[in-house]
C-alpha cells in the first residue's frame, strides 16, 4: 500500500464510529418508541460498526513489515 493510500485511510477510519453512534441513537429512539425488536437490531448493527472501527484503526496503526525490518 502506498504512503499516500495508508494516510487516507487513517484519516478515515472515525466514519466507522460515526456510523455506530448514529446507529446507537437510532436503536435508542426506537427502543424509546416500544419498537424492541428494531431497536435491538440497531444496537447490534452499531455493536458491528463499533467493532470494524476498532478493527481498522488497530490495521491502519499496525507497521506494514514490507522491506523496512532490515
Amino acid at each position: 500500500m502506498a504512503a499516500s493510500q495508508q494516510k487516507v485511510g487513517r484519516n478515515f477510519n472515525w466514519i466507522w464510529y460515526v456510523g455506530a453512534a448514529v446507529w446507537f441513537l437510532n436503536a435508542a429512539l426506537a427502543m424509546r418508541h416500544g419498537n424492541l425488536r428494531l431497536g435491538l437490531t440497531n444496537a447490534a448493527i452499531s455493536a458491528a460498526f463499533l467493532a470494524a472501527g476498532l478493527f481498522f484503526r488497530r490495521q491502519s496503526r499496525r507497521p506494514t513489515g514490507r522491506g523496512n525490518d532490515r
